[in-house]
C-alpha cells in the first residue's frame, strides 16, 4: 500500500507514542510517590525496609532512564513494554517488602498496558502479575501454590483484573479508531483523496529529518496539470476536477510503497520519494508522465488526454532545506515546461488520443 494519505503514514506513529510515554511517566511518578507516602505512613511496620527503599530507588532510576535516555528515543513502543514489565516487578518488590499490602497496585500496569499496548501485551502483563502474585505466596507467605484451593483463589483474583484489562483495551481501541477517522478526514484533500498540503508538510518535515539522520537522501517531485485554467474556463470546473482526479489516480499508480503525495495547489501535486537519488526520481517522474498520458477524461462529450509538467529536486544535491528543495523543484518544473513541445494538442493542457478523439459513452 502506498503511503499517499496521512492515515497510511507510519502506523507506528512515534509522535503519538512519545505523547503516551509522557503520560505513562506521570503515572510512574505517582506510583513512586504513593510508595513513599505509604512508607511514611506506616513507618517501622515495613517488614523489609532496605528492600522497600532499594526498590523505589531502582525503579525511579529506570523511569528516568526510559524517559530521558537519547539512545532510546526511537523505540517508544519498546519503552512502553519495558515500563509495564518493570512496573509489575516494582509492585512485586513492594509487596515482598511490605508483607503483602498494596496488592491492588497490580491494576496500574494492567490498565497502562491496556491503554497503550493493546490486548495481546495486556494479557501477558496480567499473566506476569499473577505469576508474581503466586511467587509471593510461595516464597513469602509459605503457601502451597499447587493446590486446587489456591488455584481457585488466584483465578478469582484474576477474573476482575482480566475484565478491567479487556474493557480498557476495547475502549482504547475504539478511541484510537475514532481518532484515526477524524485524522483521515482532516488530512485528506476532499477532491483527490490525497493528502492536503498541511498534512504533507508535517510528514515531509518528519521524513526529511529522518533521512538526514540516516544519510539516505530523498527527492521531491512537483507535478503540474497543464492548461487547467483554460480547461475550467472553456468546459467548466467539473471538467477541471475530473482532470485533477485523473492525475491523482495516475500518481497513486506511479508511487512506491514508501512515497508520499499530496495536492500542492490548485493545479499542482507534490511527491516525496524516500531514499531516492536522481536516477530513481527520474524513473518515477517518467512513470507519472506515462500513467497520466495514458489516462483520459471526458471533456465536451469526448475523451481527452491530460498533460503534465514535472519538476525534480534531489537532496542534498539541490539543497538540504525543504524550502530550497521546493524552490529547486519549481525551477526544474519551469525548465520542463520550456523543454517540451506542444505536440498534437487540440487545446491547452489536453491532447486527443493518438488515433482519434473517442466519444464518451
Amino acid at each position: 500500500m502506498s503511503r499517499l494519505t496521512a492515515y497510511e503514514h507510519d502506523p507506528d506513529d512515534h509522535d503519538v507514542l512519545r505523547g503516551v510515554l509522557r503520560s505513562v511517566t506521570e503515572v510512574d511518578g505517582l506510583l513512586v510517590l504513593l510508595a513513599v507516602m505509604y512508607l511514611l505512613a506506616v513507618g517501622g511496620d515495613v517488614a523489609r525496609p532496605v528492600l522497600y527503599m532499594g526498590s523505589i530507588a531502582a525503579y525511579g532510576a529506570l523511569v528516568l532512564a526510559l524517559r530521558w535516555a537519547p539512545m532510546l528515543e526511537e523505540f517508544p513502543r519498546e519503552k512502553l513494554v519495558v515500563g509495564s514489565v518493570a512496573m509489575v516487578f516494582f509492585i512485586t518488590a513492594l509487596l515482598a517488602a511490605s508483607g503483602g499490602a498494596l496488592v491492588n497496585l497490580y491494576l496500574l500496569p494492567v490498565v497502562t498496558s491496556a491503554l497503550t499496548l493493546g490486548r495481546g501485551p495486556t494479557v501477558l502483563v496480567v499473566g506476569l502479575a499473577l505469576a508474581c502474585r503466586a511467587a509471593l505466596g510461595y516464597f513469602i507467605g509459605g503457601v502451597d501454590v499447587l493446590t486446587l484451593g489456591y488455584g481457585l483463589t488466584l483465578v478469582a483474583e484474576a477474573v476482575p483484573v482480566l475484565l478491567v484489562a479487556l474493557l480498557t483495551s476495547r475502549l482504547a481501541a475504539d478511541v484510537a479508531d475514532v481518532r484515526e477517522r477524524l485524522q483521515v478526514k482532516s488530512d485528506q484533500d476532499g477532491l483527490t483523496g490525497l493528502m492536503n498540503l498541511q498534512a504533507f508538510m508535517r510528514l515531509l518535515a518528519e521524513e526529511a529529518g529522518r533521512a538526514d539522520r540516516r544519510g539516505t537522501g530523498y527527492a521531491l517531485l512537483l507535478v503540474d496539470v497543464e492548461g487547467l485554467k483554460a480547461l475550467n474556463e472553456r468546459h467548466g470546473h467539473e471538467a477541471g476536477d475530473r482532470a485533477l482526479v485523473a492525475v491523482a489516480q495516475a500518481i497513486r499508480r506511479s508511487s512506491r510503497s514508501v512515497d508520499l503525495a499530496a495536492r500542492y495547489g490548485g493545479d499542482e501535486f507534490v511527491m516525496f520519494l524516500a531514499g531516492a537519488g536522481q536516477a530513481v526520481a527520474g524513473v518515477v517522474a517518467n512513470r507519472v508522465r506515462h500513467n497520466v498520458g495514458t489516462t483520459t477524461v471526458e471533456v465536451g462529450g469526448a475523451l481527452q488526454r491530460v498533460a503534465v509538467g514535472i519538476g525534480v529536486a534531489v537532496s542534498p544535491v539541490d539543497g538540504r532545506e525543504l524550502r530550497d528543495l521546493l524552490a529547486a523543484a519549481g525551477r526544474s518544473l519551469e525548465e520542463d515546461r520550456a523543454r517540451r513541445l506542444p505536440l498534437d494538442r487540440n487545446e491547452a493542457g489536453l491532447r486527443a488520443p493518438p488515433s482519434r478523439t473517442v466519444k464518451a459513452l
